[in-house]
């Protein structure tokens, strides 16, 4: 199978290499990501003026750009084989919930599925580059890809995995899960006040929580299972469309 990685921790993430590294094992893994870190830039891409992409390796590209950029290159640019899979990860750090929107890992993944790609986004409960358990995670995604390798020829997948930050012998399983409610507390703090030119710097920070609901995302991965989320792109409110017919 032909699979493209990326991220938006950039291309020297550890994350991103080894599971590269972990991937290439069975199939043939190409890489192209941001050339530095471009977290939280969601589904942003890069219209108004030229991408620079550098070749790291045979099958390793750095970009100037977001990963939805890496991910519309890989696709469109005729410079890898034709693609079967899209893997962005492994992300440093979850994407939970909400966090979806505005991940820029999850946005990778969604590209590729806007084209007609499968996609999987992949993140692991730890925001440090040094956890423990990164072999294990790209493993566990080896063994997921190619026991969902008939389902990849047959149907479009678009799956938002998060993998615990433990031990294999601590994680209880995996399941399937729904989107859970994150509850942003965003403060943003005030520096250089300038009052003569009336400007300031501003630098957002805060803390996050996650509503507590069984068979969510949040409270799976908190359980210790790796949490599985089939995701879609069609956000319309059928309830209220319903409503509406209710109301004729």
């Amino acid at each position: 199978m032909n699979i493209l990685i990326t991220n938006d921790d950039g291309i020297k993430a550890k994350g991103l290499n080894i599971l590269y590294r972990v991937l290439a094992k069975d199939h043939n893994v190409f890489a192209i990501a941001p050339d530095q870190e471009r977290s939280a830039c969601s589904n942003a891409i890069t219209i108004r003026s030229s991408l620079k992409l550098k070749k790291i390796s045979s099958r390793k590209y750095s970009l100037s750009g977001l990963p939805a950029d890496c991910v519309g290159i890989g696709l469109h640019a005729k410079l890898i084989p034709e693609i079967d899979l899209v893997v962005s990860g492994i992300n440093h750090g979850p994407n939970l919930g909400d966090d979806i929107f505005f991940s820029g890992t999850v946005a990778g993944a969604r590209t590729a599925y806007i084209f007609g790609t499968n996609s999987l986004a992949f993140s692991i409960n730890n925001f440090e580059e040094n956890s423990l358990y990164l072999e294990d995670a790209a493993t566990f995604l080896l063994e997921f890809i190619s026991k969902k390798k008939k389902q990849i020829k047959e149907e479009q997948i678009f799956f938002n995995i998060n993998y615990p930050d433990l031990p294999k012998n601590k994680i209880k399983g995996s399941k399937y899960t729904f989107l859970g409610k994150r509850i942003y507390q965003d403060f943003y703090k005030k520096s250089n006040l300038n009052k003569k030119e009336k400007e300031m710097d501003l630098q957002l920070t805060g803390d996050v929580d996650s509503v507590a609901s069984p068979g969510s995302d949040s409270t799976e991965l908190k359980n210790n299972y790796i949490s599985i989320t089939p995701l879609t792109i069609d956000c319309t409110d059928f309830v209220y469309l319903d409503n509406l017919k209710l109301k004729k």
